[in-house]
Formats: C-alpha cells, sequence, structure tokens
C-alpha cells in the first residue's frame, strides 16, 4: 500500500534543552538538517529560515516543557505547528540520531501519519498553573500537618488520637499554645471548642508529655510554613476567580449540579478542560486524554492485562476526588452503583469506573447536549422490578 503525499513543503523539529535539530523538506528539491541552539535569539533564527523556505508546516515533539516557547514563536510567525506526544511516533530504538528523529518526523508530518495533540491557549495553560499551583500549595500544608504530628508523638503528646482532624480550630489553637512554650494542660485543654469539650478528661491525659525548646521551635517552624501556604493559596484563589468570571455562569452551575463536584474541582475541570470541548470527538477520546480508560494489548487473538493509560494526572486525581464524595452522598446513584460494582471487582477499580461514568457526564455538559440527572438511591431496585415485571409478562403472553 502506497501513502500518498500531502504536502509539498513541511518541516520536523527534534528538541532538547539546550539543542534543536531541525529538518526541512521541500518536494523533490531539498531536504536539509540543521542543528539550533534554544536562546529566544536562536528560536526566532529557526522561524525565519523556516519562512524564508515557505514552510508554515512544522511538526514538534511534546519533550517536557521545551516545545512550548518554541510553539508560540512560531504560531506568532504565522506557522501551523503540530504537536504530537513522543511515544506515538517513536523512532527505531538502537538507531536513534537527533537528525534521524527530525527526519521522521518530518516525513510522518508530509504523508499525514500524525495525530496531533490537545494543546491548549495562552490564558487557559495560566488558568491550568494558578490551579496547580494552588494544588500543591495544599499539599504542602498537609506534609507540615503531617510533620507537626510526628513531633508531637516523638514527645508522646497523642493530640491526634483525641481529635478527627489536625486542621480544626481546637487542634491548631493547642498546638499554636504548645509551640509558644505552654505547659499548663489546663489552660491548653480550656481550648477545646464544641464537640472537643466532651473529651476534655482524654484530653489531659493526651497532652502530657515533654516538650523542649527545640520541639517548640520545630512547631513554630512548621506553622509558619502553613501560614505562608495559606496566605499564597489566598492570593492564587483571587486569581483563579478572574479566569472563572470570564466562564459562562450556567455551565458552572450545571457542572456543580453533579453529585460530588464543588467550586474547586469545577475550576481544575475548567483549567484542565476548557469551557468547550471541541478539541475531542466524543466523550471516550477525553476519557483516554485523562487517563481513564483502559488499555488495550492483544496479540495472536489472546488479549492481555495493560492496565489504564497514562493521561492528564492533575485531573485524573481531581475527579477520583469527586467519585468518593459522590459515593459517599446518602441516597444518590452514585452509592448504590459503588456498593453493585464493589461487590465484584476492588474498591479502587469501582472508583475508576464511576470516574470515569463522571467525566462522560462532565463532557455532555461542557458540550450542552445534556444536563445533569439524579437518578437516586434506588435505580437499580427499579430497573430490577422493570425487568422482573417484563419477563413475567412475556411469559404469561
Amino acid at each position: 500500500m502506497s501513502i500518498r503525499q500531502q504536502l509539498e513543503r513541511a518541516g520536523g523539529i527534534d528538541i532538547h534543552k539546550n539543542k534543536v535539530t531541525v529538518c526541512t523538506y521541500i518536494c523533490n528539491t531539498k531536504e536539509e538538517v540543521k542543528d539550533y541552539g534554544t536562546y529566544s535569539c536562536d528560536l526566532e533564527q529557526i522561524r525565519d529560515d523556516l519562512l524564508g523556505n515557505q514552510i508554515k508546516e512544522v511538526i514538534i515533539e511534546s519533550t517536557g516543557i521545551y516545545w512550548i516557547a518554541l510553539c508560540s514563536v512560531l504560531t506568532l510567525g504565522g506557522i501551523h505547528v503540530t504537536v504530537v506526544n513522543p511515544k506515538f511516533i517513536k523512532n527505531m530504538p538502537k538507531e536513534k540520531t537527533d537528525k534521524k528523529d527530525a527526519k521522521w518526523l518530518c516525513k510522518l508530518l508530509v504523508n499525514g501519519l500524525v495525530r496531533n495533540s490537545f494543546v491548549a491557549s495562552e490564558e487557559q495553560r495560566a488558568f491550568r498553573d494558578l490551579c496547580r499551583m494552588r494544588t500543591r500549595y495544599r499539599n504542602h500544608i498537609g506534609q507540615a500537618t503531617n510533620r507537626i504530628v510526628k513531633n508531637l508523638e516523638r514527645r508522646n503528646i497523642k493530640l491526634r488520637s483525641v481529635v478527627s482532624n489536625m486542621q480544626t480550630v481546637s487542634a491548631m489553637a493547642i498546638v499554636k499554645a504548645i509551640a509558644a512554650g505552654e505547659t499548663d494542660v489546663e489552660k491548653m485543654v480550656s481550648l477545646c471548642k464544641t464537640k472537643l469539650k466532651k473529651k476534655k478528661e482524654e484530653m489531659r491525659k493526651a497532652l502530657q508529655g515533654i516538650i523542649t525548646p527545640h520541639d517548640c521551635m520545630m512547631l513554630q517552624q512548621l506553622l509558619d510554613d502553613k501560614t505562608h501556604y495559606q496566605k499564597q493559596i489566598d492570593a492564587i484563589d483571587i486569581k483563579i476567580k478572574e479566569h472563572t468570571n470570564k466562564v459562562s455562569k450556567q455551565l458552572i452551575t450545571n457542572l456543580q449540579a453533579i453529585r460530588g463536584i464543588g467550586p474547586q474541582s469545577t475550576e481544575i475541570i475548567l483549567a484542565e478542560i476548557g469551557s468547550n470541548v471541541d478539541a475531542f470527538s466524543n466523550e471516550d477520546k477525553l476519557a483516554a486524554w485523562v487517563g481513564l480508560a483502559p488499555g488495550n494489548k492483544e496479540s495472536a487473538g489472546k488479549a492481555y492485562y495493560s492496565g489504564r493509560r497514562d493521561g492528564n494526572v492533575y485531573l485524573r486525581t481531581a475527579l477520583i476526588q469527586v467519585a468518593w464524595a459522590a459515593v459517599r452522598c446518602k441516597n444518590s446513584y452514585w452509592r448504590a452503583l459503588y456498593g453493585h460494582l464493589s461487590r465484584r471487582m476492588h474498591s479502587s477499580k469501582a472508583i475508576v469506573v464511576i470516574a470515569r461514568k463522571l467525566l462522560r457526564i462532565i463532557y455532555k455538559v461542557i458540550k450542552g447536549t445534556k444536563t445533569y440527572t439524579e437518578y437516586g438511591g434506588d435505580y437499580f431496585i427499579k430497573h430490577l422490578h422493570e425487568r422482573l415485571q417484563a419477563k413475567h409478562q412475556t411469559h404469561n403472553a
């Protein structure tokens, strides 16, 4: 089977941290491979050389973050850039060089054998960076909290054994008192608020430990870390709000109507996918891009285990959290579905199935073809009765 050439002029670019290899191809006339640096002046030179050869179509591997700057420079110059996932266009192993890679990329582009990756706009990438940075800061706060517990446990202060959450007002007030050098157990017990008041006797036992000045200093450092990260999160939230204000209020309302999705998960979904899904032909393509689709590995008529695909780890993590929140909602369809699935598979697999189903609904909501409908916790019971009635009617007929 012969493959018809689709482009008369094209460029293939293999990019690394300090080196860019460019292959320029002009049908039946020229094929040249040249190396460049990666400074801004070098990227502008690449653009000028491509335009000098009247090349308006180029292909780049999405290598780390290095392709982003070159893609921006070429796009501003009027050159259409096709960004591809490296694992889809791998060259022959043991025969790889940068020049061969550039030629191979160019050949694939000329013959139309590449699949373009989803490249978000500059504004959406800024939105993504803010949401991802907020997630990292929240993780830092969690790590600092765990280190606080570790320092207290080392001195046999069993605060975590009494309180269910170290982020509560009472728990943090007690930790701040310990860090300030407070040793009077009764004063610290008096800081207990709301439901923790019922555990004062247990709290007295938990706070009987030996704290040294070094421990106080370590606790204060960790508390300062938490305060710093919270200030950063507050500043990022203001910037994120500026991006969400540009999104349709109806779309945000429709997304938050889905069980398990709250304001922050809505922001992550809009940051990672965008306010439209035109880049994905259907919900299954989106699920594969996120990494919630099963992989396929078949040979000689036998199917082998391949696990799920890799994908957008930030959105996948958020959807898994949304799925856990959805299954904890009382009298909900997702809780019933989780119970139905967990009887025949591990809970971690069941939650991935639910996350994928939620993503399919999110796709349709963003596309505008469907709004969320809650079927209720008795959904499977109703369908069981319907099937039994249909079977009974068929039998009587």
